[in-house]
């Protein structure tokens, strides 16, 4: 059977709290890949000095559990479940004890498999711990059997499976994010189902906006749009109205009025074009780098001096001065999307 699929969680680096280094404050656990091609885990942090592992033993055999040292994770607990066959499900949860902070991560395998870990830095800001599973000679399952589509807990076929409906039954549409639907089916369940797996009837309420040139006016649609998302919850790699990151809801904005952006703030950095703050304009973008050197942050620029952005805080989606001090030492540049 062929393993050239990964399946991947990536935490996209939109944290509002600061880093300031690995000696007085802790590091972010940035992204966790699983990569099935290489029977590995990539655990991706922001310090320069990979973490310490500790190893928990004298546990059951289906499981690896270890602590990363130094480190924080946000959401403080997260769930990855491939469950192909070989690794079930892997769960991180940040913990504080007397001012350390540690993440706990337990890994559950579908049998017990030997395994190595391996600590490297990759580049100033940026290191990993990476855990290899030894002997892996089984063939991975799919989740899609019995005549039935799998429900997942969000709009990612990496995340946990919640329930399956079968083919042909007719359900209630909610939402569209990332290629995937959130229904209900007819037994009251809640899920995301993949596109290719529903055929709606009739006009398609939640089809993706084509995108179409952006004319005079786009700017004050840009703000429009993005001030009908004000009070929206922060949830970390969020793309809707239930909830947003930084980088998603610029995303969402732009998409709605024609504009297809990356979704992560360091492409939308890069790719977008350049200008200077003084030269900026409402709809342009500003980035902030805040617990890594490069642009980790991003927001709409709104005029006089404010931007729009989803801030890790209860006042999520919400308006903030260029000139608080947080945001105007951390501020990292401008771009822009609206062609002229």
């Amino acid at each position: 059977m062929s393993r050239r699929f990964v399946l991947f969680l990536a935490f996209l680096g939109c944290a509002a709290a600061a880093g300031a280094g690995w000696f007085d404050q802790p590091d972010w656990l940035a992204a966790v890949t699983y990569r099935q091609a290489e029977d590995a885990i990539y655990f991706d942090t922001t310090g320069t000095i990979p973490p310490q592992v500790e190893t928990v033993s004298g546990v059951e055999p289906e499981l690896i559990v270890f602590d990363l040292d130094n480190l924080r994770v946000n959401p403080r607990v997260y769930t990855l479940a491939p469950r192909d066959g070989v690794v079930e499900n892997i769960r991180l949860e940040s913990v504080k004890d007397g001012g350390q902070y540690r993440v706990e991560v337990i890994v559950t395998l579908a049998r017990p498999f030997d395994y190595a870990v391996e600590r490297r830095q990759v580049e100033d800001g940026l290191s990993q711990v990476i855990l290899r599973l030894e002997g892996v000679d089984v063939k991975r399952v799919s989740p899609d059997a019995g005549g039935k589509a799998p429900l997942y807990a969000r709009p990612a076929t990496d995340a946990e499976i919640v329930a399956f409906a079968p083919f042909h039954s007719k359900v209630e549409v909610y939402d569209l994010a990332r290629g995937m639907y959130l229904v209900k089916t007819p037994d009251g369940a809640l899920g995301w189902v993949r596109e290719s797996n529903l055929k709606i009837e009739g006009e398609n309420p939640f089809a993706e906006p084509k995108e179409v040139p952006a004319a005079a006016g786009a700017r004050d649609r840009i703000i429009a749009t993005a001030k009908k998302y004000l009070g929206v919850p922060y949830v970390w790699g969020g793309t809707s109205a239930k909830g947003f990151d930084c980088s998603g809801l610029v995303q969402t904005v732009f998409a709605e009025n024609g504009i297809q952006l990356p979704r992560g703030s360091g492409d939308q950095f890069r790719e977008g074009r350049k200008i200077s703050r003084k030269k900026m304009r409402a709809g342009d973008l500003v980035f902030f780098h805040t617990y890594t050197s490069g642009p980790s942050h991003v927001g709409i620029y709104v005029g006089d001096g404010k931007f729009l952005h989803a801030e890790s805080s209860p006042r999520g989606v919400t308006i903030t001065p260029l000139s608080e001090s947080y945001w105007d030492e951390r501020f990292h540049g401008a771009r822009t999307w609206i062609p002229e």
